[in-house]
């Protein structure tokens, strides 16, 4: 019973890091794209 609770709460410990690898990345992108389109703009 505890060797379940205790994979059952890695799971979802690994599910939420994993949903905060994705925001990081995605916000990671998003800066990445807007300097790409703020240099863009600039330069014509």
């Amino acid at each position: 019973m505890n060797q379940q609770l205790t994979e059952t709460e890695q799971a979802a410990r690994l599910k939420r890091a994993r949903r905060t690898a994705y925001a990081v990345a995605a916000i990671a992108v998003a800066v990445f794209l807007f300097s790409i389109l703020q240099m863009l703009w600039i330069s014509k």
